[in-house]
């Protein structure tokens, strides 16, 4: 993804943070972050670990190029409002986290958000659970609202581009109780909003030096 995002799409990224996911241990994680485009995980391949795996619509399996690479490593798909699926997509990310030591990713805004405000939607508990039942840590990502360099509607890309990413610290489940999910799950949405935020404003340039 990082060949094809650098040299076909001509998009570096510039990643803050990246410590974080190493500070949550080798164990596997569950990875939360806002959800834009399809080629949100071209440019999450900059800070996924090595052992990881992201959950993305059923439709994203059929598509060409995008699709062969997540289904020809191992990623999950899911049919949103399909029970059976729902069901069979949780399995699988416990299979990933307990047996094959492998984190997970997933999008808790539940579809993509091409908001030109970078606001973001709700989020959804489905990915908190998962995390509170295998007692992974939870690590926040935030990506900066792509609008501006990429959209779809607007027949809009902006090649030789940089995409800003933080990754926020882990947050350890092993104390999580059941009732406190709610909250968990309000917290991180609002933590990666202002993250999100704080990645769209202008990057100040670094201070002169100065010989004393």
């Amino acid at each position: 993804m990082r060949v094809l995002a650098e040299h076909v799409l001509g998009i570096t990224v510039d990643v803050d943070g990246a410590a974080h996911l190493l500070s949550a241990g080798a164990r596997p994680c569950v990875i939360v972050a806002n959800h834009q485009s399809l080629l949100d995980a071209v440019w999450l391949a900059w800070v996924l670990p090595r052992r990881a795996v992201v959950v993305a619509s059923a439709s994203v399996a059929r598509l060409p190029v995008l699709g062969w690479f997540m289904r020809l490593a191992g990623n999950l798909f899911v049919r949103r409002g399909d029970s059976q699926s729902i069901k069979a997509l949780f399995d699988g990310s416990l299979r990933c986290l307990e047996r094959d030591k492998t984190s997970v990713v997933m999008f808790p805004e539940g579809r993509r958000n091409p908001a030109r405000s970078g606001a973001l939607l709700d989020f959804k508990k489905g990915a908190f659970y998962l995390a509170y039942c295998v007692r992974a840590p939870v690590v926040p990502v935030a990506v900066q609202c792509i609008h501006p360099l990429y959209s779809w509607s607007d027949r809009r890309f902006r090649r030789n581009c940089v995409i800003r990413i933080r990754v926020l610290a882990p947050i350890p489940t092993h104390a999580l109780a059941e009732e406190a999910i709610p909250a968990l799950v309000t917290n991180v949405r609002s933590d990666i909003q202002k993250a999100c935020i704080a990645l769209a404003q202008p990057q100040q340039p670094p201070p002169d030096s100065i010989d004393y």
